[in-house]
């Protein structure tokens, strides 16, 4: 009797190969007696899969457009704050900001329009004011790049009212691309008390911790001005560095 010639590697795949293929086959032949025998189920569950995708493109469709039309809502009105700012000065822009604030919908534009109206508030030397706007602000921000523009806007109000522990305490767990602000707010408060050391040694910290960021020169412009009264030292709070997101809450 013959031996059996031993399988190979390849005709071991092969078969793999053609037994994958039976067993599809086998299977389709499963699926379409069953489409047969529940032929109103099988229809039914292909309508619902197909209302369930044509659901999820409507909900995708209608978010895009309620983001487009807040968008549009939001440039609207800082189109007419600034329209009202020229024609009839800070004190009616205000006025139209408060009107917007109890208007608006979303968090996020409500706090963008109680920034604005404190920044005004504190180009007008009404401290206590935008303090108030301020914490309107972060009333609504969550977290993020809007509640940390508020917390330093907060701070720099409290400073030029006085309010040196209210400042510090409103700098407190501001992160991310506003934390050397911040800093720099810090260095500010520590001039303004006459504590030079500490100023100093917020602002060499800084500079190790954020060499590039222009948050240093600001701090080291702020070491230069050692001697001068203390609300001359807060009276030019930096700007803060571009920022490249809005906004998600």
């Amino acid at each position: 009797m013959a031996k059996r010639k031993p399988i190979r590697k390849v005709d071991k795949q092969l078969q793999k190969e053609l037994r994958q293929a039976d067993e599809f086959v086998t299977w389709m032949d499963r699926f379409a007696r069953y489409a047969d025998d529940h032929r109103p189920l099988v229809i039914a569950g292909f309508l619902g899969l197909i209302l369930l995708v044509a659901a999820g493109n409507g909900v995708f469709l209608l978010m895009e457009h309620q983001g487009e039309k807040r968008l549009a809502s939001e440039f609207k009105a800082l189109q007419e704050i600034g329209d009202t700012l020229d024609r009839d000065g800070d004190a009616a822009a205000i006025a139209k900001l408060d009107d917007l604030i109890a208007k608006a919908s979303g968090k996020s534009h409500r706090t963008r329009l109680y920034l604005t109206k404190a920044d005004l508030l504190m180009e007008e030397g009404q401290y206590a004011k935008a303090a108030e706007a301020y914490e309107g602000a972060l009333a609504h921000a969550g977290k993020g790049l809007n509640r940390d523009l508020a917390a330093i806007g907060l701070a720099s109000a409290h400073m030029k009212a006085g309010e040196r522990d209210q400042a510090e305490a409103s700098l407190q767990g501001v992160d991310g691309p506003l934390a050397p602000v911040a800093e720099v707010e810090r260095v500010r408060l520590a001039m303004a008390q006459d504590n030079y050391g500490e100023a100093e040694a917020l602002a060499a910290k800084l500079e190790s911790d954020n060499p590039s960021s222009p948050a240093v020169a600001a701090a080291q412009a702020l070491l230069k001005t050692r001697g001068e009264p203390a609300a001359e030292i807060g009276s030019t709070p930096p700007e803060p560095p571009a920022a490249t997101e809005p906004p998600a809450e």
